[in-house]
């Protein structure tokens, strides 16, 4: 499976999200309540983030036990993240595929389904846990050969796939983990001619870092500018002399003395995490969406409303209105 895999470079991912994003609503425009499960996990996200810095903000200013109550609270948010957000993932997957059958389901309806998949759902949360705490482990162990950290990353990327298959397997299907990834296979096999080469593509991999590197790059750059201008104003956060730190340089050219607060930088971290936590949110309910779509295309085609199933192909493959494909697999 790992074979099928396709990297896309920097131009494509770009490609990829924007194509994404732009057609998939439109197609499941039928129902809005399916960006409903996207809109909760991002407000999740947001709040985890929150809790997180406000931790660091009462640990400097001196409250320590404020600080440890809401970094407590931050990391049972962050594990407990797993299992809240497969439920909404396969929340939207059912969704989509109640929609492709020409359905409009309420989110109680999507709340009782998923509730019949709550063993399974917990067991893929846990592997995704697993797996996240594996490959924060090799990224932080510097004595990792480039064999394990290829291996790891392997491993990672194969689960991503799985993940997102076996999302509408067991919300479509009501599959466990063991028949979810037992029926891939078989599945690859009865994938349509015009779709092959679909099957195991990498769907926007990374994009949200593409985009996010840019824009943490400005925010520091901006937030540089803003700590000098600061500078002692605020002694909680002082970091001391420019040229003191840079005692080592020749620093001339600097005034003297050159204060600099760290509370601009930490708040751009902030802010730039924000927006990585909404645009990861976003990115990964399009693939599940996505993934959704595909599944339902190979395996229950007959039961989607034939006036959208030529469309459906055209996005699976993501193609452009014009002859000329965007990011299509090769």
């Amino acid at each position: 499976m790992q074979k099928n895999l396709r990297k896309p470079g920097f131009g494509e991912r770009i490609q990829q999200l924007a194509y994404l994003l732009k057609h998939t609503f439109t197609l499941v425009g039928r129902d809005p309540g399916i960006i409903r499960p996207w809109i909760r996990m991002t407000i999740y996200g947001l709040v985890m983030t929150c809790f997180f810095f406000a931790a660091i903000m009462a640990f400097v200013v001196g409250a320590h036990g404020l600080g440890w109550i809401l970094l407590t609270i931050s990391v049972l948010l962050f594990i407990y993240k797993f299992f809240y957000f497969t439920r909404q993932e396969l929340r939207q997957s059912w969704l989509v595929s109640e929609a492709l059958q020409g359905r409009k389901r309420s989110a109680d309806e999507a709340k009782a389904r998923v509730k019949e998949l709550a063993w399974t759902a917990r067991k893929i949360a846990l592997i995704d846990l697993l797996v996240s705490w594996f490959m924060a482990m090799a990224r932080g162990n510097n004595k990792s050969g480039r064999l394990v950290r290829l291996l790891l990353r392997g491993i990672e990327e194969v689960w991503d796939l799985l993940n997102h298959y076996l999302l509408p397997s067991a919300a479509v299907d009501s599959l466990g983990i063991r028949d979810g990834v037992s029926r891939m296979g078989k599945l690859k096999d009865n994938v349509p001619e015009t779709l092959v080469g679909v099957f195991g593509i990498d769907i926007a991999a990374r994009a949200v870092g593409t985009i996010m590197g840019p824009i943490y790059f400005l925010l520091f750059i901006g937030a540089i500018a803003l700590g000098v201008w600061v500078g002692d104003a605020v002694p909680a956060f002082y970091a001391g002399d420019i040229r003191a730190m840079l005692e080592d340089v020749d620093a001339d050219f600097l005034p003297d003395p050159m204060h600099f607060s760290w509370l601009p930088l930490l708040i751009a971290i902030w802010i730039g995490k924000l927006g990585s936590v909404i645009l990861e949110r976003l990115s990964t309910s399009v693939k599940v969406i996505y993934f959704s779509i595909f599944y339902m295309r190979i395996t229950h085609v007959d039961d989607i409303i034939p006036e959208i199933r030529d469309d459906l192909d055209s996005y699976l493959r993501m193609e452009a209105e014009d002859p000329d494909p965007v990011a299509a697999p090769s």
